[in-house]
């Protein structure tokens, strides 16, 4: 009988061992950084992110909002990587003491969003202002779109006295209330129409005169600020994360210097 319990406990210790053995590789944690990311790249920035974990293992806990809304998040709560629409953002940031390391990422142009066929026939900034059209614009406090369209129409006299239809929050979703048919006009990022076969883009002179810069930074509160900036590069890079942005339809930036990946 002793020799039976033996045996029991003999098995019962290999067992323990193994088990114990198996939780800590599973419990073992793996790469994960956050990152702050402007909601108009979701769809370049979202492949990249799953393209990277394939290749190095380290996961990308996306968090999407307007680039205002994204600066004042990152003033209170942890994240690794903030990715801006415009590089006033960034400017921002670096006088916050937020943001350590930028890097450039690509350009864009704003312009009008039009349905397909462009039906009420709006080729200017001030065909906007007409009665019967419906426009929307992005929320001046919480994405670039919005703060750039404030600064353009401005510039040119056509903000004051200016009523929009509907304020949205993000470009995004500018996009998809043309998509939708509820409104008749947007101003927008010329990469995110390229995503949309629903909208026509109509580049404006007074918009095509200064163009806005994607930015990626490592921020203040990195935990692992090594592995972040590895990530930024490898977004930035023309060959890896700028392969994808290109086929996305923005353009790379001319002033980047990341070069190629390692």
């Amino acid at each position: 009988m002793q020799s039976v319990w033996s045996s029991i406990a003999k098995f019962a210790s290999v067992a323990v061992f193994f088990a114990l053995f198996s939780g800590c590789s599973e419990s073992e944690p793996r790469d994960e950084l956050v990152m702050f990311c402007a909601a108009g790249m979701k769809a370049p920035v979202s492949r990249i992110a799953e393209q990277y974990e394939k290749e190095k293992g380290v996961t990308i806990q996306l968090q999407f909002a307007g680039s205002g809304t994204l600066l004042s998040n990152l003033q209170i709560a942890p994240g690794d990587i903030y990715l801006a629409a415009d590089s006033s953002y960034m400017d921002e940031a670096s006088k916050r003491d937020l943001i350590t390391e930028t890097f450039a990422v690509a350009e864009m142009k704003a312009g009008l969003g039009v349905p397909d066929g462009n039906p009420k026939q709006l080729k200017s900034l001030s065909d906007i202002g007409k009665a019967d059209v419906r426009v929307a614009i992005g929320n001046p406090e919480a994405a670039s779109i919005g703060r750039f369209t404030k600064k353009i129409m401005t510039q040119h006299g056509a903000w004051e006295g200016f009523e929009p239809t509907a304020l949205f929050p993000t470009v995004n979703e500018l996009a998809n209330a043309i998509k939708l048919n509820t409104v008749d006009a947007v101003i927008l990022w010329d990469a995110i129409a390229h995503q949309y076969p629903e909208i026509d883009f109509v580049a404006l002179p007074e918009f095509d005169a200064e163009i806005k810069d994607v930015a990626i930074a490592v921020t203040k509160s990195a935990k692992q600020a090594d592995l972040a900036r590895e990530f930024c590069l490898y977004l930035s890079a023309s060959d890896k994360g700028g392969v994808i942005f290109e086929e996305e339809g923005y353009t790379i930036s001319s002033n980047k210097q990341n070069g190629q990946s390692e």
